[in-house]
């Protein structure tokens, strides 16, 4: 039931859709803090059906320093694929 198959979620209709919070049972993905969180959660609501939280929180990474992230939360964990092989936006676009 996603806008890009011309349906409209229910979820979407009554605002309760995208959360302030990630429950535990989410499945969660990180992205860069440098990400466009506006076009990140456009894309989400295009092409994703499930409820959804979009948090920035602070991580330890593989340096042991702590860092600020995105963290993204989808209730369905089949579509945490989708996000992570179709959205444009959560990648980091810098060259090494």
């Amino acid at each position: 039931m996603s806008l890009s198959r011309g349906e409209i979620n229910p979820l979407s209709v009554l605002g309760i859709r995208r959360l302030p919070f990630i429950p535990e049972h989410f499945t969660k993905v990180y992205a860069s803090p440098d990400t466009d969180i506006k076009l990140l959660d456009h894309w989400i609501n295009y092409y994703l059906n499930s409820r959804y939280a979009i948090n920035t929180t602070v991580r330890v990474d593989n340096d042991n320093k702590m860092v600020y992230t995105i963290e993204i939360g989808i209730e369905d964990p089949r579509e945490i694929t989708m996000l992570t092989l179709g959205c444009p936006y959560i990648y980091d676009k810098k060259e090494t």
